[in-house]
């Protein structure tokens, strides 16, 4: 057979199928029938059509790569090379056990837990009611708002899990990802899951990268990747920031920027600052040793000159100018990404609401919305960002405020929500909340992780009134839980929903990550799971997304060279890269791709890896369908290997090799729980042996005389 390689008219072959061309004399009318390799199969609708075969020519093209097994009664299409080498494990005796047995149906018991909660499976809501215009709200006895109409006041039209079941739910998730069966089996299929990434490496490594040249028309550069972890109030460079504060101060001295009547220069007049003074160094937002492992230090960061005035007068959204400055600034990041300055970018930018008072929502909503003039005109909204709300958990803060020594938790989840379900409500009443929630597409939950926490049973918000912290997974729950019937009235009336998204495993308790596995689409950071293989392995399973910043976890809790990014990007889970804080963690004025650029070079990540770690921050984002289509490719839903490698520059032998192996352990974890264990070892023996066979019927027909070598009698 001649395996000349031809190049098809105007350029380079396609990626995977390589356009290879035979003789057509060399193929029998089987061959052309069979269409087989036994590697891929297309026919999707929305994928390239498959290259005719004919024999109208002395060529043949061969058909273009399969994206998933063809239908029943369908061949394989003709492949005369297989696209990657793959390595298989045949399991022999002793490879499943009792114990595994146990620890599979665990696993399915866990992942059953999130669909009842995350899949909505415990969820009831009535879609055809809740869209009458007599739909009234209020907090039930749960601490989670009940929907009713005018009919039937007592008829809660949305219904989520109560607390008292999660409580027992997560009690029983956590007892079981600490059993000593679960943690065995899981760590050994993660320490495979290495393996195998590593051997894919060693043996495909060139085949990518030579897969990945002859993607034309894309590159790093001019692929989208997403900063799907940024917030607002630290967006911009230390650099932009001293620069924006300088030409204020030059340009605006006398604008009036306190409510006592001070102008901007005054204040800094009153400091003793002066020209001189405005410099990165004296500023001292940049993160330094003092911050690490002191989330104080970290937060008084955000004070340059660690003077409060300036973070109100420049950081935030609510002061006496309205929060211009803020906005001012904030064009001037989202500018950035819009006009592709350095590389394609968009963001999810986070801006907080705090629950102390119930006018949050309308003061943040004006912000936003607010034509702000200037060089750039308009409100706060941007094509390349999207809006999450972050929910700092400050409870103990909120209790100790004047004349707040009887209120409850509750009061700081109505200031919250009521807003929210008013304005969804009854927009024209709350025109402007209304139209904020447009452009949120999330919720956020953000603080120090490791502060102390008071142990809570199933106690309802109206019951919690103590100083103490109560524990991270109560609190989440009653976010989640309010979030969820908001979402189902919302979706009711067809107005946009909102993803759940918090920081978790960052420092303190790893079993924070248990109730972000049952609750969450995806998390903000997640390093802690390398403190236990068991959520490892079902955040692998369930691929929630987890958004890494290392180089703030360098400054914070964990030092770069012990970062888990490189170990969980190789066992598959669904990783990516975002910034954090550009202005206290990053020196260049593109912080995106300044953590690419440290990425690569400290955990020795190829281009491939690199793009695949973009494709994640797409897939992870609250981006609407119609850009994700347009950046990942119109099937993009359907899976990992029908992504458009010709845009997201991915090529299609990482994408099957990652979707194989998901598929694997889902396959081998459904059987092993069903007891099916001992068939597949029988069945891996025999495949074994045909394997084995294989080779040796190779070498034996294929040379006149074969050599002798050691062990030959063993083939």
């Amino acid at each position: 057979m001649n395996n000349n390689l031809l190049f098809a008219e105007g350029g380079p072959p396609d990626p995977i199928s390589y356009l290879r061309r035979v003789s057509a004399d060399e193929l029998s009318d089987d061959d052309i029938r069979r269409g087989d390799s036994g590697d891929d199969a297309s026919g999707e609708e929305g994928m390239v059509e498959p290259l005719k075969i004919s024999r109208h020519g002395s060529r043949r093209v061969q058909d273009p790569p399969a994206r998933e097994r063809p239908a029943e009664g369908q061949a394989w299409p003709y492949r005369d090379t297989l696209s990657f080498t793959r390595a298989l494990i045949f399991y022999g005796a002793g490879a499943v056990t009792h114990e595994h047995e146990r620890a599979c149906n665990s696993i399915q018991e866990c992942r059953n837990l999130r669909q009842k909660y995350y899949g909505k499976v415990g969820t009831f809501r009535n879609s055809a009611a809740l869209q009458q215009p007599d739909i009234e709200f209020r907090f039930g006895s749960e601490g989670v708002v009940e929907l009713y109409s005018g009919i039937d006041v007592e008829l809660n039209l949305s219904k989520v899990p109560t607390i008292k079941e999660f409580h027992d739910d997560y009690n029983r998730l956590v007892e079981l990802v600490t059993s000593g069966e679960m943690r065995s089996f899981c760590f050994q299929r993660l320490q495979l899951l290495s393996s195998a990434f590593k051997t894919h490496i060693t043996v495909n490594g060139a085949v990518e990268a030579k897969e990945q040249s002859t993607l034309l028309g894309t590159d790093f550069y001019r692929t989208l990747k997403i900063d799907n972890h940024i917030h607002a109030a630290a967006a911009p460079s230390a650099k932009q920031f001293v620069n924006f504060v300088t030409d204020k101060l030059e340009t605006e001295g006398d604008t009036v920027v306190t409510s006592d009547g001070k102008t901007l220069k005054e204040i800094f007049d009153n400091a003793g600052i002066d020209r001189d003074h405005l410099t990165i160094d004296a500023f001292n937002v940049l993160a330094d040793y003092s911050v690490y492992q002191r989330f104080d230090n970290f937060n008084a960061k955000y004070s340059p000159f660690r003077m409060a005035d300036l973070r109100r007068i420049f950081l935030k959204t609510n002061n006496a100018m309205g929060g211009r400055y803020f906005a001012e600034m904030m064009k001037l990041v989202l500018n950035r990404h819009e006009e592709s300055k350095g590389h394609t970018s968009a963001c999810e930018m986070r801006l907080s609401i705090y629950g102390m008072e119930r006018n949050e929502w309308k003061d943040l909503a004006v912000w936003m919305t607010t034509d702000w003039g200037g060089s750039f005109p308009g409100p706060v909204i941007s094509t390349h960002n999207r809006w999450l709300i972050q929910i700092p958990r400050l409870w103990r803060i909120f209790r100790s405020k004047p004349g707040n020594d009887q209120t409850s938790f509750e009061a700081m989840l109505q200031n919250i929500f009521v807003p929210m379900f008013e304005a969804t409500l009854h927009p024209e009443e709350h025109p402007e909340v209304a139209e904020a929630l447009k452009h949120i597409v999330g919720f956020d939950s953000v603080d120090d992780e490791g502060l102390a926490e008071d142990p809570c049973a199933c106690q309802r918000p109206h019951e919690w009134n103590t100083t103490n912290t109560p524990a991270y997974w109560w609190q989440l729950y009653f976010l989640w839980a309010n979030l969820q019937v908001l979402n189902s009235l919302r979706e009711a009336r067809g107005l946009n929903t909102f993803d759940f998204r918090p920081h978790a495993g960052e420092t303190g308790d790893p079993m924070h990550l248990a109730s972000t596995y049952m609750l969450c689409e995806s998390i903000n950071h997640g390093v802690n799971l390398d403190m236990q293989v068991s959520l490892q392995y079902l955040y692998y399973l369930d691929q929630i997304g987890l958004s890494i910043s290392p180089l703030s976890n360098n400054f914070l809790f964990r030092k770069i060279a012990s970062n888990p990014f490189p170990k969980f990007f190789r066992r598959g889970l669904n990783v990516t890269l975002s910034t954090d804080d550009p202005l206290l963690f990053h020196m260049s004025d593109d912080a995106l791709l300044e953590e690419y650029s440290v990425a690569r070079a400290t955990f020795d990540l190829s281009m491939t890896d690199i793009m695949e770690i973009a494709r994640n921050s797409i897939l992870q984002s609250g981006f609407g369908e119609e850009f994700k289509e347009k950046y990942l490719g119109r099937t993009f839903r359907k899976g990992a290997t029908f992504c458009d490698e010709h845009i997201t520059h991915v090529p299609l032998i990482r994408a099957k090799f990652r979707a194989e192996h998901l598929a694997i352990e889902h396959m081998l974890c459904t059987l092993i729980a069903a007891g099916k264990g001992n068939a597949v070892l029988e069945e891996m023996k025999v495949q074994f042996g045909l394997a084995r066979d294989a080779h040796r019927n190779v070498l034996f027909e294929s040379l006149d005389e074969v050599p002798s070598f050691p062990e030959q009698n063993q083939l």
